[in-house]
Protein backbone atom coordinates (compact mmCIF):
# COMPACT_ATOMS: atom_id res chain seq x y z
CA UNK A 1 0.00 0.00 0.00
CA UNK A 2 3.06 2.43 0.38
CA UNK A 3 4.39 1.36 -2.56
CA UNK A 4 1.16 3.10 -4.38
CA UNK A 5 0.82 6.45 -2.13
CA UNK A 6 4.53 6.67 -3.01
CA UNK A 7 3.89 5.93 -6.83
CA UNK A 8 1.01 8.20 -7.03
CA UNK A 9 3.08 10.82 -5.18
CA UNK A 10 5.61 10.79 -7.44
CA UNK A 11 3.50 10.94 -10.44
CA UNK A 12 1.87 14.61 -8.87
CA UNK A 13 4.90 15.88 -8.27
CA UNK A 14 5.95 15.00 -12.30
CA UNK A 15 2.27 16.57 -13.67
CA UNK A 16 3.23 19.47 -11.33
CA UNK A 17 6.60 19.47 -13.41
CA UNK A 18 5.07 19.37 -16.58
CA UNK A 19 2.47 21.63 -16.04
CA UNK A 20 5.27 24.33 -14.85
CA UNK A 21 7.16 23.36 -18.05
CA UNK A 22 4.17 23.91 -19.96
CA UNK A 23 3.18 27.08 -18.48
CA UNK A 24 6.95 28.71 -19.02
CA UNK A 25 6.91 27.96 -23.09
CA UNK A 26 3.30 28.81 -22.84
CA UNK A 27 4.17 32.03 -22.20
CA UNK A 28 7.44 32.05 -24.57
CA UNK A 29 5.30 31.67 -26.73
CA UNK A 30 3.12 33.92 -26.22
CA UNK A 31 5.70 36.59 -26.22
CA UNK A 32 7.10 36.16 -29.09
CA UNK A 33 4.04 35.82 -30.66
CA UNK A 34 3.19 39.02 -29.56
CA UNK A 35 6.65 40.59 -30.28
CA UNK A 36 5.84 38.81 -34.08
CA UNK A 37 2.44 40.51 -33.98
CA UNK A 38 3.83 43.97 -32.50
CA UNK A 39 6.19 43.92 -35.49
CA UNK A 40 3.69 43.28 -38.01
CA UNK A 41 1.17 46.03 -36.98
CA UNK A 42 4.25 48.28 -36.95
CA UNK A 43 5.24 47.31 -40.10
CA UNK A 44 2.14 47.75 -41.33
CA UNK A 45 1.81 51.41 -40.04
CA UNK A 46 4.80 52.24 -41.51
CA UNK A 47 4.05 51.19 -45.12
CA UNK A 48 -0.04 52.75 -44.27
CA UNK A 49 2.19 56.28 -43.70
CA UNK A 50 4.18 56.01 -46.62
CA UNK A 51 1.35 55.33 -48.83
CA UNK A 52 -0.41 58.25 -47.23
CA UNK A 53 2.52 60.79 -47.67
CA UNK A 54 3.22 59.58 -51.06
CA UNK A 55 -0.95 60.28 -51.88
CA UNK A 56 -0.53 63.58 -49.94
CA UNK A 57 2.27 64.41 -52.27
CA UNK A 58 0.32 63.83 -55.43
CA UNK A 59 -2.80 65.61 -54.06
CA UNK A 60 -1.03 68.82 -53.07
CA UNK A 61 0.66 69.03 -56.78
CA UNK A 62 -2.89 68.31 -58.13
CA UNK A 63 -3.35 71.19 -55.88
CA UNK A 64 -0.70 73.62 -57.29
CA UNK A 65 -1.67 72.49 -60.98
CA UNK A 66 -5.11 73.34 -60.34
CA UNK A 67 -4.50 77.23 -58.68
CA UNK A 68 -2.29 77.56 -61.53
CA UNK A 69 -4.43 76.51 -64.24
CA UNK A 70 -7.16 78.43 -62.39
CA UNK A 71 -4.75 82.13 -62.01
CA UNK A 72 -4.16 81.22 -66.06
CA UNK A 73 -7.67 81.23 -66.58
CA UNK A 74 -8.44 84.15 -64.70
CA UNK A 75 -6.04 86.10 -66.30
CA UNK A 76 -6.98 85.02 -69.56
CA UNK A 77 -10.70 86.03 -68.33
CA UNK A 78 -9.45 89.52 -66.54
CA UNK A 79 -7.34 90.10 -70.04
CA UNK A 80 -10.48 89.52 -72.64
CA UNK A 81 -12.97 91.74 -70.19
CA UNK A 82 -10.09 94.45 -71.17
CA UNK A 83 -10.05 94.10 -74.53
CA UNK A 84 -13.55 93.66 -75.10
CA UNK A 85 -14.19 96.75 -72.35
CA UNK A 86 -11.98 98.34 -74.75
CA UNK A 87 -13.71 97.28 -77.95
CA UNK A 88 -17.18 98.36 -76.58
CA UNK A 89 -15.37 102.01 -75.68
CA UNK A 90 -14.33 102.14 -79.38
CA UNK A 91 -17.63 100.98 -80.61
CA UNK A 92 -19.45 103.69 -78.52
CA UNK A 93 -16.50 106.44 -79.74
CA UNK A 94 -16.84 105.68 -82.87
CA UNK A 95 -21.04 105.34 -82.46
CA UNK A 96 -20.69 109.10 -81.25
CA UNK A 97 -19.07 110.28 -84.23
CA UNK A 98 -21.01 108.73 -86.49
CA UNK A 99 -24.00 109.80 -84.72
CA UNK A 100 -22.69 112.76 -83.36
CA UNK A 101 -24.19 115.60 -86.56
CA UNK A 102 -27.83 113.89 -86.34
CA UNK A 103 -27.64 114.31 -82.69
CA UNK A 104 -26.95 117.49 -82.71
CA UNK A 105 -29.26 118.84 -84.79
CA UNK A 106 -31.86 116.83 -83.47
CA UNK A 107 -30.91 118.03 -79.40
CA UNK A 108 -30.64 121.80 -81.55
CA UNK A 109 -33.83 122.04 -82.80
CA UNK A 110 -35.07 120.21 -79.29
CA UNK A 111 -33.43 123.35 -77.29
CA UNK A 112 -35.50 126.29 -79.70
CA UNK A 113 -38.48 124.32 -78.59
CA UNK A 114 -39.07 122.07 -81.58
CA UNK A 115 -41.61 118.93 -80.71
CA UNK A 116 -40.39 115.21 -81.85
CA UNK A 117 -43.13 115.31 -84.99
CA UNK A 118 -41.65 119.01 -85.86
CA UNK A 119 -38.11 117.52 -86.18
CA UNK A 120 -39.13 114.39 -87.51
CA UNK A 121 -40.24 116.69 -90.49
CA UNK A 122 -37.50 118.89 -90.61
CA UNK A 123 -34.87 116.04 -91.10
CA UNK A 124 -36.35 113.28 -92.61
CA UNK A 125 -36.26 111.06 -90.20
CA UNK A 126 -39.26 108.90 -88.29
CA UNK A 127 -40.86 110.19 -85.01
CA UNK A 128 -39.93 106.97 -82.84
CA UNK A 129 -36.34 107.78 -83.66
CA UNK A 130 -36.63 111.23 -82.64
CA UNK A 131 -38.02 110.82 -79.94
CA UNK A 132 -35.64 107.75 -78.66
CA UNK A 133 -32.68 110.34 -79.36
CA UNK A 134 -34.61 112.73 -77.05
CA UNK A 135 -34.96 110.45 -74.36
CA UNK A 136 -31.70 109.21 -74.35
CA UNK A 137 -30.26 112.62 -74.03
CA UNK A 138 -32.36 114.21 -71.83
Amino acid sequence: MYALIFISILLNIVCLYLIFNLSNKFQKQSNSHDSKTSEEVEELLELFTEEMKIENERLHEMILKFTQKNHQQKDLDESTIIESEETVTDLKESDDKHFSKETNEVLTLAQKGYNAEEIAKMLHRGKGEVELLLKFYR
